[in-house]
C-alpha cells in the first residue's frame, strides 16, 4: 500500500477499529516507512493530549446566564413566528381584497405572482430548515 492509502487508516489503526487484514497491512507498511511512523506518533500524541483534557461543569451563575440566554432566544423566535404568521395572514387577506376589487387583470396577476413567489420561497426555506433541524447530528451537543 502507498502512504496516501495508509494515512486514511492510521486513525482507525490507533483506535483499534480496523479489521485484522487492514491492521496487518498498516503494520507492514509502518515497518518500512518512517514518514508514516512519524505521522502515527503525532496522532498518538494528539490523542493522548485530548484524553488529558478536563472540562469543568458550569457554575450556578453560568447556568443562570445560559437560562436567560435561552429564554431570550425563545422569546425572539416566538416574536418572529408571530410576525411571520401576521404577514402571511395580511398577504392572504390582501389577495382576497384585491381579487374582489376592480382592477386590470395584469395588475392582479402581477400582485398574485409576487405574493405567491415570496410565499413559495418562504416555505421552501422553512421546509429546508425543518428538515436540517431533524437530521442535525450536533443538536444535542452543548457548549
Amino acid at each position: 500500500m502507498q502512504c496516501e492509502e495508509i494515512e486514511v487508516y492510521l486513525s482507525g489503526y490507533l483506535d483499534r477499529e480496523l479489521t485484522q487484514q487492514q491492521r496487518q497491512a498498516v503494520r507492514v507498511h509502518l515497518e518500512g516507512c518512517s514518514d508514516c511512523g512519524r505521522t502515527l506518533e503525532e496522532l498518538t500524541a494528539v490523542k493522548g493530549a485530548a484524553q488529558k483534557l478536563h472540562f469543568e461543569s458550569p457554575t450556578g451563575e453560568e447556568w443562570s446566564h445560559m437560562h436567560n440566554y435561552i429564554l431570550g432566544r425563545l422569546s425572539r423566535r416566538m416574536g418572529w413566528l408571530i410576525l411571520v404568521v401576521w404577514a402571511l395572514m395580511m398577504c392572504v387577506y390582501s389577495l382576497y381584497w384585491y381579487a374582489r376589487t376592480q382592477g386590470s387583470l395584469f395588475e392582479k396577476l402581477a400582485v398574485f405572482g409576487l405574493i405567491a413567489g415570496l410565499g413559495l420561497l418562504f416555505f421552501s426555506v422553512l421546509s429546508e430548515r425543518i428538515r436540517d433541524f431533524r437530521t442535525d447530528r450536533y443538536k444535542g451537543v452543548h457548549r
